[in-house]
């Protein structure tokens, strides 16, 4: 993913300092633009990109920040463009089937209720894989500071769910006695959680910004998809989350060594056999592997079901060798 060195997250675009006042105006505080490219091999065998621009919403604007990413295969061995498709629905699947992911290697099938903070894309995919993913799952708790789309999302996805789905507006009440907490709000500002409200065998995944004391986590309950992960994302984005992270594993006197820090892929690969039940944390950022796997698979289907239009792409270079 990205290069030698670079960066799992993807490549962000840099503005230069002095812009004048139209085009400064424009770029909106916390905005960014990025490239995510990746290459995932197996029966995937698949490389491609996606391109997304995040745009913060201003404050007279009544409007969620807004995202439209655009995914972009090709096929390896010839180098030509497969697909480009919307990659809004597949960014959003594979984040929260990520959360999902998590809960069941760090809870399994002693999760029974499951507390997911914003009600989103993001939360409703995360309800989506939960329930599909988790045995004993019997509640989904979802959380917004205006109670009335709380409610929206209940009201959308009960006959979507096997589990029931309670509204609430208050964060320690969607936490406390909830075995997972997804945290899938936007980041203005990051939900709170304080350790006082986690039971002692729980999980908190981290797809959005959070508020969170690292030292509410067991020292060896800290999961990352990719240990330095966090580090890079803090570098290029920052996140009062990553920040948390960074001082946690790069200070002399922090919490944690890098090399405490356990990955996900360790655990569903069989090498990482040490125990999970505790208080435990999970930071999955979003990697571009997951939007190729995915979007391949998606892009597959289409092809097999007649789906989606053909483009007609030269055969001939219209600047070809003169010769």
């Amino acid at each position: 993913m990205g290069e030698n060195g670079h960066y799992l997250h993807g490549h962000m675009t840099t503005f230069p300092d002095g812009l004048a006042a139209p085009d400064a105006e424009r770029l909106r505080p916390g905005s960014r633009f990025g490239a995510m490219p990746a290459y995932v091999g197996g029966d995937i065998d698949a490389v491609g990109v996606k391109w997304y621009g995040s745009v913060t919403a201003r404050p007279d604007e009544d409007s969620a920040p807004r995202s439209g990413p655009v995914l972009v295969l090709s096929d390896p061995d010839t180098g030509r463009p497969l697909t480009v498709m919307d990659g809004a629905v597949v960014s959003g699947m594979r984040t929260g089937a990520m959360a999902a992911l998590g809960a069941r290697y760090l809870q399994g099938e002693r999760a029974t209720t499951a507390a997911i903070l914003g009600p989103g894309a993001v939360g409703q995919t995360s309800a989506l894989a939960l329930d599909a993913t988790l045995p004993s799952l019997a509640e989904i708790r979802i959380y917004h500071p205006d109670e009335w789309k709380a409610t929206a999302f209940r009201d959308a996805m009960n006959g979507r769910l096997a589990a029931s789905v309670t509204a609430t507006d208050s964060i320690r009440g969607a936490v406390r006695g909830a075995d997972v907490t997804v945290a899938a709000a936007s980041p203005d500002p990051p939900p709170r959680i304080d350790a006082s409200w986690l039971d002692d065998d729980s999980t908190v995944i981290q797809l959005g910004d959070l508020r969170v004391d690292l030292h509410a986590f067991d020292d060896d309950r800290v999961f990352c998809d990719v240990r330095r992960h966090p580090l890079e994302f803090e570098r290029q984005v920052g996140w009062e989350f990553t920040a948390a992270y960074a001082a946690a594993v790069e200070s002399d006197d922090g919490p944690l060594a890098l090399s405490d820090v356990r990955a996900l892929h360790e655990l569903a690969a069989g090498t990482d056999t040490k125990p999970t039940a505790g208080r435990s944390i999970l930071s999955s950022l979003g990697l571009p592997m997951e939007d190729v796997a995915w979007g391949i698979e998606v892009y597959r289907n289409a092809v097999a079901d007649g789906i989606g239009r053909t483009l007609s792409l030269r055969s001939e270079p219209h600047f070809g060798p003169p010769y």
